[in-house]
């Protein structure tokens, strides 16, 4: 088998949807005690409202990175794809979830921007989850 046959994606490769919905909820596990504690600093202390926003956002994006991580475990390649769609879902779940609570289904700068965020980041940690599993196989197979 030559290099390049190794280095093709795998025709065929389905994206599971039971593995993103876990990659979605591994997400969900991380974000909600963090916002829980969030809520309760904000509530307890003088915290200053200006950190409210990227406290979301960087968790948030942590929250995405490792669920793109994590949905690339099983998969050959396309690692950005599964990776996306994990953010893109992420994403449109806190959009869905925030409208009802809020009452106000609007799209502006902010929600384009976060779902952006979301997808880029998703496809960030897919990309990192295929390259470090491929660099973990090199690794084994050249120490042999």
């Amino acid at each position: 088998m030559s290099r390049q046959d190794k280095t093709q994606p795998a025709q065929g490769e389905r994206i599971n949807l039971l593995v993103i919905g876990k990659a979605i909820l591994i997400s969900y596990i991380i974000t909600i005690p963090v916002f829980v504690i969030f809520a309760l600093i904000l509530a307890n202390t003088d915290f200053p409202h200006k950190y409210i926003s990227p406290v979301v956002v960087v968790t948030t994006i942590m929250s995405i990175l490792i669920a793109g991580l994590t949905v690339t475990k099983n998969a050959k390649s396309r690692g950005w794809l599964h990776g996306g769609l994990v953010g893109f879902v992420y994403m449109f779940v806190l959009y869905i979830l925030s409208s009802i609570i809020f009452r106000d289904f609007s799209i502006d700068r902010y929600v384009l921007t976060m779902a952006a965020i979301g997808v880029l980041t998703g496809a960030i940690g897919g990309i990192m989850g295929i390259n470090i599993k491929r660099g973990s196989r090199n690794r084994i197979k050249y120490k042999r």
